[in-house]
């Protein structure tokens, strides 16, 4: 049976049905939504009747998704969506390309990977055939080994990679360029038939953890230079600061700064800047804190968000579940190891985004993790990009002399927001986007 597409299917949070294929049964009734993933094995077993009910299905706008594993040297047909054929090859390549295909996400459309590596190749197909993935050879001879064909309102998608369930992480997937193409297609597939929109880019946020704080009288002018920086490299991007309730005086001046730039705050503690895990009264410590908040938003005219970054990224269930009761919607944290089960998922697409009944947890990461390809895999599965940094990385701190290169330190991916056209956001906004913890 299908597993690749199934796999994905599952992940995103969708609902997956095992049927059987015995060469006469197609389900009934097919959506137009739906996605139906069939072997190519399956697919020249279908009896003449169920064939053209698949293409039926196709005709009224299901996708269909067929994968491998084929036999290298043999001919295989596209009946029922076409009569061609092609010869299946499996080959070393010299890297990979993705096209432009509408399905692929606008992320990872038109990237090219570099690397020695076999790739299938499906030879012999005319022009009416659109490649998603080709092969890239110095000769320029480049066979798809992912490719679609139109049928009616719905798409045919052939995949020619070996179908198989993984058990890998699929964000560590799609950052290795050596399994990154293996994986586009269920994805690219499965996306499409959920309503996902390709060309929407992810979201961009940096988040500066333990500023503002009380008399910092002597950073405005670096604070001035650093944001002037991210701005020239990624006009509007935007930078969320972690403050600290118990930090009721900061100067003046270095609020002004933060103001006449695209800027905001969220909570970083309850009250003070300690190891959550050891408070026992949060309710306490949390009343407390929100009076601080109140008495800085009135006297300095700011806004904190409803969202929290526990000092050291530690706190309990006990200290979740009292955010989730005070109206914050979203916390901040790293990610350790793989993602959590419902990181995947797809937020209903026939609703509007929203965060006034539903708490999120959003993932950020540090500069050394957040490689380029660690950002086209978050991109590419419709992720926010969250970048952190503390204020002794970009010489924000209090009477260190300044390295000129620390204003460079998110150069990386601001660079890559840049060239993506990702869409800056405050924390807030982003937490409507992404799956409500569970």
């Amino acid at each position: 049976m299908p597993t690749a597409a199934g796999r994905v299917a599952r992940l995103r949070g969708l609902d997956v049905e095992i049927c059987p294929a015995d060469g006469a049964s197609i389900p009934s009734p097919l959506a137009c939504n739906q996605l139906i993933a069939i072997n190519f094995a399956q697919l020249a077993r279908l009896e003449p009747d169920a064939k053209a009910r698949l293409r039926e299905a196709a005709e009224n706008g299901a996708t269909i998704y067929v994968r491998g594993a084929l036999e290298p040297g043999r001919r295989f047909s596209l009946l029922p969506f076409s009569d061609q054929h092609f010869e299946f090859l499996n080959k070393p390549a010299d890297g990979y390309q993705f096209s432009t295909h509408p399905i692929l996400p606008d992320a990872i459309a038109g990237e090219r990977v570099s690397a020695q590596l076999n790739m299938p190749m499906a030879v012999g197909l005319d022009h009416s055939v659109r490649p998603i993935v080709s092969s890239l050879h110095r000769l320029g001879f480049a066979p798809p080994s992912i490719f679609s064909i139109e049928v009616g309102a719905g798409i045919a998608i052939f995949d020619l990679h070996p179908d198989h369930d993984d058990d890998g992480d699929l964000l560590a997937e799609l950052s290795a360029p050596a399994t990154r193409a293996a994986r586009i297609g269920a994805l690219a597939a499965v996306d499409w038939a959920a309503g996902r929109i390709p060309a929407i880019p992810v979201p961009i946020n940096l988040v500066i953890d333990d500023r503002p704080i009380n008399l910092d009288y002597f950073n405005a002018g670096r604070l001035q230079a650093f944001l002037q920086h991210l701005d020239s490299r990624c006009p509007g991007i935007h930078t969320d600061f972690a403050w600290t309730p118990t930090y009721t005086r900061p100067h003046r001046r270095y609020l002004d700064v933060l103001a006449a730039h695209n800027t905001g705050f969220v909570w970083h503690g309850f009250l003070r800047h300690v190891d959550h895990r050891e408070i026992n009264d949060f309710e306490s410590q949390f009343v407390a804190g929100r009076a601080r908040v109140e008495e800085i938003t009135r006297q300095y005219g700011v806004r904190f968000q409803r969202v929290m970054i526990f000092p050291f990224e530690r706190d309990t269930p006990r200290a979740t579940e009292l955010l989730r009761r005070t109206g914050f919607v979203s916390k901040v944290r790293s990610m350790d190891g793989p993602p959590p089960a419902n990181y995947y998922r797809l937020r209903n697409i026939a609703d509007e985004p929203s965060y006034y009944d539903e708490f999120s947890v959003i993932y950020r990461d540090a500069i050394e993790v957040l490689t380029r390809d660690r950002m086209l895999a978050l991109a590419t599965l419709g992720m926010p990009i969250v970048a952190l940094a503390h204020p002794r990385d970009l010489s924000l701190r209090r009477f260190r002399r300044g390295d000129p290169g620390d204003v460079s330190y998110f150069d990386s991916v601001l660079t890559f927001a840049a060239e993506k056209s990702l869409r800056p956001m405050p924390l807030e906004l982003i937490a409507a986007e992404v799956p409500a913890a569970r």
